[in-house]
This record gives structure tokens, C-alpha cells and sequence, in this order.
């Protein structure tokens, strides 16, 4: 099937000689069905999962089609509160970080995510972590169909980890296998993406830097609801995705296996940080326009927008919805006011 080539071609691009392994799966060895029978992030599951939100029964090891034999399953929950965010992890990333050969300070990731029901509101994929705060992740966004990234941003007095839309035009529909790849290079900062079979893209952003320094601490399989209000329309049934085939491993090689890297600033909205107390940053080219914020019931609050700023000191504890438009689209982010 060409699903299964393009992997095989992209992972042995990705991984160069040089490379170290840190942490991989394609769950072919587990049993069907529970991955862990406690979602409490400290009972240990099958290969040495752990779980976080929900029950055990929203993390299954399924069977998939005549390409991809087994893979781990997840349900997310269907409101967008943070009840409905699933997570899967393991230990050890860290200590293999630590040991790996010197030279070897990019992280890279490959994996293939499974649309599934592709329903709701929910963005679903893997996450590098650090200690305190997240540094890399690229995830499906069942809402709009696309590929969306994640990164740590320096930011004048808002620096965090934001959510990042512009990386692909490319849609992705229900019950399909998408390959994605990313890389954090910790010498220099520099976040590389890869959607499918396009070229990769260096992140830049408006008004933002990378950083470089951090080093990883644990990989997530995360899901985290976006759905725009109790008022939008909730799931008629589950909403699933899939991951399957993951890797990642530590490299001195810069980018993630061409040289044809790409580069779309323009098209690139950065927002965060997430959770925020005060400000939320747009950070883009391009004219904001109608931008409206409304809490968790649809309700429209007063906010003011300052440059690129979203003052949210006035609002309280919560989660809320930012919406705003540019010429390329309407613009839909879930943020949480600390």
C-alpha cells in the first residue's frame, strides 16, 4: 500500500547513521483490547504505558487495516472541558536523552496518526515535553481538518508553549492515515515539521523566537479538546483517533531528511501562551480582523486587543474561546485564563 512506503521512505530519511533510538512502538506485541486498567498516570499498562484522564476504556489496543496490524486507539470525551483531554506516556526519555551520544542534540519524531471518526472538536497527536513546560508537538485538529503544531516561543513577557496554525493547507478527512514528523534541535532551537510528503518547514514566527536548551523529558500521545462552546454541537458518537509506528530518537543531523526546507512565515498564527494570566498573543503577518472572545457557554465577554495582545486580566478562572479573521480564514483557539 503507499501508505505503508511513504512511512518506510520518510523514517529512513529521517533517521540518520548517527542517530540514537530514545523511545519507539508499533504495538504489534500487545494484547487486544485495555491498554491499562487505571487512567490515574501511575498504574502501569501493557509496554509500559501510563494513562491519564478518562477510563481505561478510551485507551484500546485495536486491530487496523491489512497495513498497519495494531495500533493504540484513543476516545477522547465530547465537551470542551479538560475532562475530555486523554494522554499516554512512558517513562525513560529522559535518561535515554541523558546518555545519548555527544553531538546528538536534535530530538526528532516520526509517527503515523489515524484520523478516526474525525468528529467534535479535538486536536489529537504526540508532544515532547520538558520538565516544566512543553517544547514540540505537531497534532490532527478534528475541527478544521488540518495539521497543526506546537512549540515553545519566546515571546516578551509572554513566553510558553503555543499553539501553531499555517504549517499545511492540506485537509485530511475521516479514517485516514496521515504520516508527521517533527524535530527540536536544543543547540540552536530551531523546530522543523513534516505533514505526509511535503518538504519540511523551519518554524518562524512573527514577533517570536525559538528556544534552544530544553531537553526532553517525557513523549505524549495527547488529545485536548477544542470545541468552541457548551452551545456547539456535541458527538453523536465517539470521537477516536489512532497513533501507530512512533519514533523518536536523538541526532546530529539538522533537519529532519531534505534539504528542501521550506519556509511559510507568512502563513504562520502563533497563540498562546496557554494557560495565560493576563495576555494572549496572535502572533502573525497577517491583519486581524472581528476578533471575539466567549466563555465556555457561548456568552461574548468585552476584550481588548493591544497590537498583537488579548488582554484577558479581567476575565476569570477559566476556559475561554478567542475566534478572530484574517484573509486567510476564520481562526478558532480554546485558551485557559489562569
Amino acid at each position: 500500500m503507499k501508505k505503508v512506503l511513504l512511512f518506510g521512505v520518510l523514517v529512513t530519511s529521517f533517521i540518520s547513521i548517527s542517530a540514537q533510538v530514545l523511545e519507539s512502538d508499533n504495538y504489534n506485541a500487545y494484547t487486544l483490547g485495555n491498554v491499562a486498567t487505571a487512567t490515574d498516570g501511575t498504574t502501569v499498562g501493557q509496554g509500559g504505558m501510563y494513562l491519564s484522564s478518562g477510563t481505561a476504556a478510551n485507551y484500546q489496543i485495536v486491530t487496523g487495516d491489512a497495513t498497519h496490524g495494531k495500533y493504540l486507539q484513543v476516545t477522547g470525551g465530547s465537551d470542551g472541558t479538560g475532562a475530555s483531554q486523554r494522554s499516554v506516556f512512558k517513562s525513560g526519555l529522559d535518561a535515554a536523552w541523558a546518555t545519548r551520544t555527544a553531538g546528538n542534540n536534535i530530538i526528532k519524531g516520526s509517527f503515523e496518526v489515524y484520523t478516526g471518526t474525525s468528529t467534535n472538536q479535538h486536536a489529537s497527536g504526540m508532544v515532547v515535553y520538558g520538565d516544566t513546560d512543553g517544547i514540540v508537538g505537531i497534532r490532527y485538529n478534528s475541527q478544521t481538518k488540518l495539521i497543526n503544531g506546537m512549540a515553545y516561543l519566546d515571546v516578551p513577557g509572554q513566553s510558553g508553549f503555543y499553539n501553531i496554525t499555517g504549517i499545511s493547507t492540506t485537509t485530511y478527512p475521516a479514517n485516514t492515515w496521515v504520516s508527521l514528523g517533527f524535530s527540536y534541535n536544543k543547540t540552536t532551537g530551531a523546530i522543523t515539521y513534516q505533514v505526509g510528503s511535503a518538504a519540511p518547514i523551519t518554524l518562524a514566527v512573527n514577533g517570536a523566537t525559538t528556544v534552544g536548551g530544553f531537553d526532553p523529558f517525557e513523549l505524549d500521545v495527547l488529545s485536548s479538546p477544542t470545541r468552541t462552546s457548551a452551545t456547539s454541537p456535541a458527538n453523536t458518537g465517539p470521537t477516536t483517533f489512532g497513533i501507530d509506528n512512533y519514533s523518536v530518537w536523538a541526532s546530529n543531523n539538522s533537519t529532519l531528511g531534505t534539504s528542501d526546507i521550506k519556509n511559510t512565515k507568512s502563513a504562520i498564527i502563533a497563540i498562546g501562551p496557554n494557560p495565560t494570566a493576563d495576555y494572549l498573543n496572535i502572533l502573525t503577518d497577517l491583519k486581524i480582523n472581528n476578533l471575539e472572545v466567549f466563555d465556555i457557554s457561548g456568552r461574548k465577554l468585552p476584550v481588548t486587543l493591544q497590537g498583537n495582545k488579548v488582554d484577558v486580566k479581567n476575565l476569570n478562572p477559566g476556559s475561554y474561546i478567542l475566534t478572530f479573521e484574517t484573509k486567510e480564514g476564520k481562526t478558532t483557539e480554546k485558551f485557559i485564563k489562569k
